[in-house]
């Protein structure tokens, strides 16, 4: 089904350190009570633990990682993530190899208490030291990688952690392969070239990209102008050839004053992007940090789609905001094991989308007709897929965690909560200004949540950005029915409504578009391979059979699975 818009007329948190902990004891003598603080611990913090990553052999995929942690305690548990940020269990385990362990510098038996969990002996080391390897063959943003050309470091990936004292201050330094050079999403190294965090949360979301990239930086003020000044670096993982520098940079300062005028908010002094523009890996897309971005797009869909990079670039920064700052309560504290409750994702996604949209509009980097082109190449994708009558908005935000399967993204099963989402974001937009006038829009909403959460070191939930709603619109009386519909419920979304409230007409009309007749899943090594082939299709008449390897499709090489690119890249 094919879909237009025809525009109808022309109207407009801080780090906690670990506090010794006290309990009185009473002391009685002489006829005389005396009440004293006895420290459990010594110190008032532990020391901070360290990480040795060794990226010298690089043709291995092997990472070698030595961790110390001193002062640990009897029995100290030890634990690596099954997951980080993507909404996926990924059981990241399965690259670790020849873990070892000492104890003041013997060796020590560490008993495995499940896949991901450790302990040590039963008594204090002075100095706790492991030794491990971990396989890193994994390109794009949400993975590690150390090849021969670069590497990209998702720290989730590759470090253990401590799940009793993740508050315990870190540092972390890198060897690197002659005539290799280091960005760190942490910013600049210490005088021993280490790097510091506050906590391991910390830690792994600032990951670092090593090899021979190129480099380039601005400053820029608060929404492009004077005052407190933010310092922006770009980190390029590419053959110089393939993008120009100056459009690079145009694109990401107008980007950048766009949305920091919007939030009129600078909640960072640097910000670090890091830029794969490569063929080699499984697909593009985007990962937010709080203080960077990963983002990778093929070579030759940049060069043909500039506009689709400058979308993903306006999203992914926006997530410095939405998501790493305005921060949904079902994310905290962080499980780094089990996951957590992802209901919020239509906003902490779906609206950042809205905003990755407007923010290329409000840049000048599209106009308004790309504008309504985009806007309605997304209903045309919600509405071509049936699911969008079954499962809800917030219902596919939870089951995120299913993505990882091939099968969950049948146009019968699930709807994208980016894709809903964006479109119940500018729904909402609109019906907050036609409401509220020029007193209430998306935009005041998203600032008012900004200084009354995020700044404030708080975490929302659904209940406060209701709330939130009711005072920036008092004028929208119908927010709960709103969310009822379109959030929580499966209401088909009132399009002529709102987008009249903007003079916009939708107008639909069909045609037929060819059906592949197959399934493919794409494995880790990113080979693609078909899944399931339909008994009467086209696809089985040409031979086409379950488990062949698909290498490419009308002579362009499978950067990802077919099915999949009628989807936007994951952001």
């Amino acid at each position: 089904m094919t879909l237009n818009l025809l525009l109808a007329s022309s109207r407009k948190w801080p780090c906690q350190k670990r506090r010794a902990r006290r309990f009185p004891l009473l002391w009685r003598g002489a006829g005389v009570a005396f009440l004293l603080a006895l420290p459990i611990w010594s110190k008032a913090a532990d020391p901070p633990m360290s990480y040795l990553v060794d990226l010298r052999e690089p043709a291995t995929h092997l990472i070698r990682v030595t961790w110390s942690v001193p002062d640990a305690r009897p029995s100290t548990e030890i634990q690596f993530p099954t997951w980080n940020a993507t909404y996926q269990i990924r059981d990241f385990v399965r690259h670790v190899e020849a873990l070892r362990a000492t104890c003041d510098g013997k060796p020590a038996k560490l008993w495995r208490e499940d896949l991901n969990t450790w302990r040590d002996a039963p008594h204090r080391c002075s100095s706790l030291e492991l030794d491990y390897s971990v396989y890193t063959n994994d390109e794009g943003p949400f993975g590690a990688v150390l090849g021969e050309s670069h590497a990209f470091l998702n720290f989730a990936m590759v470090l253990f952690y401590l799940p009793e004292e993740r508050d315990r201050a870190c540092q972390i330094k890198l060897l690197l392969p002659e005539g290799w050079k280091l960005a760190s999403v942490l910013g600049e190294p210490d005088a021993s070239g280490a790097f510091r965090a506050a906590n391991y949360d910390a830690l792994v979301d600032a990951p670092a990209e090593a090899g021979t990239f190129q480099e380039y930086d601005f400053a820029q003020g608060l929404g492009g102008t004077g005052g407190k000044k933010a310092y922006y670096r770009l980190i390029v993982h590419a053959d110089g050839a393939v993008y120009s520098s100056a459009r690079l940079l145009a694109s990401v300062e107008q980007i950048t004053a766009a949305e920091t005028a919007l939030m009129n908010d600078l909640p960072f002094d640097h910000y670090t992007f890091i830029f794969h523009f490569t063929d080699r890996g499984r697909g593009g897309g985007g990962m937010e940090h709080a203080y960077g971005t990963a983002i990778t797009v093929g070579a030759a869909n940049l060069q043909s789609r500039w506009d689709g990079f400058e979308s993903v670039v306006a999203h992914e920064f926006f997530h410095a905001w939405n998501v790493k700052r305005i921060r949904p309560a079902g994310l905290e504290p962080v499980d780094y094991v089990h996951g957590n409750d992802t209901r919020d994702l239509w906003f902490s996604e779906g609206v950042t989308s809205t905003y990755g949209l407007y923010a290329t509009l409000r840049a000048g980097l599209i106009d308004r007709q790309g504008f309504y082109q985009r806007l309605g190449n997304e209903i045309r994708e919600l509405q071509g897929r049936p699911a969008h009558l079954t499962q809800s908005l917030e219902t596919s935000g939870r089951e995120a965690w299913l993505e990882k399967y091939p099968d969950y993204w049948r146009p019968e099963r699930s709807v994208s909560y980016y894709n809903k989402g964006e479109l119940v974001g500018i729904l909402l937009d609109l019906a907050l200004r036609r409401a509220a006038g020029s007193g209430g829009s998306l935009d005041a909403v998203m600032r008012h949540v900004n200084t009354e959460f995020a700044q404030r070191h708080r975490f929302f939930t659904q209940a406060d950005l209701v709330h939130t709603i009711r005072e920036v619109a008092p004028e929208f009386t119908e927010v709960d029915r709103f969310f009822d519909d379109y959030l929580t419920g499966t209401r088909e979304l009132d399009y002529d409504t709102y987008l009249g409230y903007a003079g916009l007409r939708l107008i639909s009309s069909t045609m037929e578009e060819a059906a592949l007749g197959f399934r493919a899943s794409r494995a880790e090594s990113g080979e693609v391979t078909v899944e399931s082939v339909d008994a009467d299709s086209n696809a089985a008449k040409a031979g086409l059979q379950t488990g062949d390897v698909l290498v490419a499709m009308n002579g362009q090489a499978f950067n990802y699975t077919p099915q999949a690119r009628g989807l936007k890249a994951r952001i």
